[in-house]
């Protein structure tokens, strides 16, 4: 594939995004912002940061994570090893993950930064050099793409999250389960790996065309080129069966007992086990361009209301946005 940076924002212009490449075309004087619902153990709702200049969101294990326009990064909930104060403090990030108290950050250059809980080298595993282009994780296990598509992964292996990772090149998205993953490839295929008592790894969809994968606790959902959604594994709470049927969604995640996925109108839809609140809380109304869900609480991002004078359009770069918990992309169709 041997696509740099440079090559991935040119495609993005063209109007294809893949695995969270993602330019935002806006007002200067229109943000986002960030709402939350679920539980609030941790204060994932309560602490969510207020502001209107966020670009991406993800969160797990009780904790939430925002990207600033400015490359900073705002980090909130469970504090369990450091997973809040030791965010980085710097700006300059170009993408974020969340892991099980983990969290994960890609620089403008490509290297990563990992912090939070460490006893399955999650964090001291991360990889030292420069030059990826998307970050994805797991529950115990992180994952990063290389420019040439290839996968490298660390963390955890007791299910083959790590050394189950496909070695050939040529992927353009990836995403984490609880043990193992998904990528896919520039042909719109889908490889899957790791744990597969659910059939998460073994019911797969193998023919090509879609634009997206994410990955819940024991499932994977996908995104059709048409906005249609595939869903697989675990079915325990519906999160296979109760999926939308309906084409038109541009992006989604998943997370324990949970599927969301976004509209091209800008609503959500929610799916699973009826009885969590991130399913009956979800937000209603439009506006919404993001959407991130973790094990006790989903985030979304939402076009704030701009003020009585506003500016011209502007297209202010958001970089490699990653919105995954356990697996989140933010995807844009054809």
């Amino acid at each position: 594939m041997g696509m740099g940076m440079e090559t991935w924002t040119r495609r993005l212009l063209r109007g294809f995004v893949v695995c969270g490449v993602v330019f935002s075309v806006a007002a200067p004087s229109r943000g986002h912002e960030i709402v939350a619902w679920g539980d609030d153990f941790y204060g994932e709702i309560s602490k969510a940061p207020k502001g209107t200049d966020f670009i991406a969101v993800a969160g797990n294990g009780g904790t939430g994570f925002a990207l600033r326009s400015d490359g900073s990064i705002a980090a909130w909930g469970n504090d369990r090893d450091g997973g809040v104060s030791n965010a980085p403090k710097e700006a300059g990030f170009v993408a974020i993950a969340a892991g099980w108290e983990n969290g994960y950050a890609l620089r403008s250059d490509g290297s990563i930064v990992a912090w939070g809980r460490d006893f399955k080298g999650q964090v001291s595993n991360a990889p030292k050099e420069a030059g990826f282009v998307a970050i994805a994780a797991g529950y115990h296990a992180c994952y990063a793409l290389k420019s040439d598509g290839r996968i490298v992964a660390w963390g955890n292996d007791s299910h083959g999250e790590v050394s189950g990772v496909p070695t050939e090149p040529g992927f353009v998205a990836i995403a984490g389960s609880d043990f193992g993953g998904y990528a896919l490839r520039s042909d719109g295929t889908i490889a899957a790996w790791g744990h597969n008592v659910d059939g998460q790894v073994s019911d797969a969809p193998t023919r090509g065309g879609f634009v997206g994968v994410a990955g819940g606790a024991s499932n994977g959902f996908a995104l059709r080129s048409d906005g249609a959604i595939a869903a697989w594994g675990l079915n325990c709470h519906g999160e296979v069966s109760d999926a939308p049927a309906e084409e038109g969604f541009v992006a989604i995640a998943g997370s324990d007992k949970v599927g969301h996925a976004l509209r091209s109108d800008g609503t959500i839809s929610a799916w699973g086990d009826a009885a969590v609140k991130r399913i009956s809380e979800a937000p209603t109304g439009g506006g919404f361009t993001a959407i991130a869900t973790g094990y006790s609480a989903s985030f979304a991002l939402r076009t704030a209301s701009p003020p009585a004078e506003s500016g011209s359009l502007a297209l202010i770069p958001a970089g490699l946005m990653v919105f995954v918990v356990g697996g989140l992309a933010r995807l844009l169709r054809r």
